[in-house]
């Protein structure tokens, strides 16, 4: 079931890849024109382009950075992704362990602005009963 974070990011991820394949064929004209004749013309539409793209993935981070703050964890497995991407994720080695380690330190750390510190046992235990279905799903 997916949360509203992320059935908002899916949408938003969807029409923005749409987007960028409409502004990279764009790019790719520009370019073979540019490549073809020169001239200002050619080369403020070539830098236009570019500048379109650029803003585009701007725009992909600053979106993504807001929705993380809603709900950070949608974006450690990610739905919207491809088998492909999310295998390529384990093999470059991130695992879902890595989360539960993060908040391990910030609590053994005892970072101040983190409600992490003030874990109850019970909090704790189902963190470690994740930890340990986790690991076993790695290791599986």
């Amino acid at each position: 079931m997916k949360t509203k974070v992320e059935e908002r990011f899916s949408e938003f991820f969807e029409k923005w890849m749409c987007q960028l394949h409409e502004y990279l064929q764009h790019l790719r004209r520009a370019s073979e024109d540019y490549r073809a004749k020169t001239g200002c013309e050619c080369e403020q539409e070539l830098q236009a382009s570019v500048s379109k793209v650029t803003q585009h993935y701007k725009d992909y981070y600053t979106i993504k950075w807001a929705l993380a703050h809603e709900d950070v964890l949608a974006f450690f497995c990610p739905i919207w992704i491809s088998p492909l991407e999310n295998a390529y994720s384990w093999v470059t080695g991130w695992k879902p362990s890595a989360v539960l380690k993060l908040v391990n330190s910030i609590r053994i750390n005892g970072i101040l602005s983190s409600s992490l510190v003030e874990l109850t046992q019970e909090q704790m235990r189902k963190i470690e009963a994740l930890r340990v279905k986790i690991r076993l799903e790695e290791e599986r």
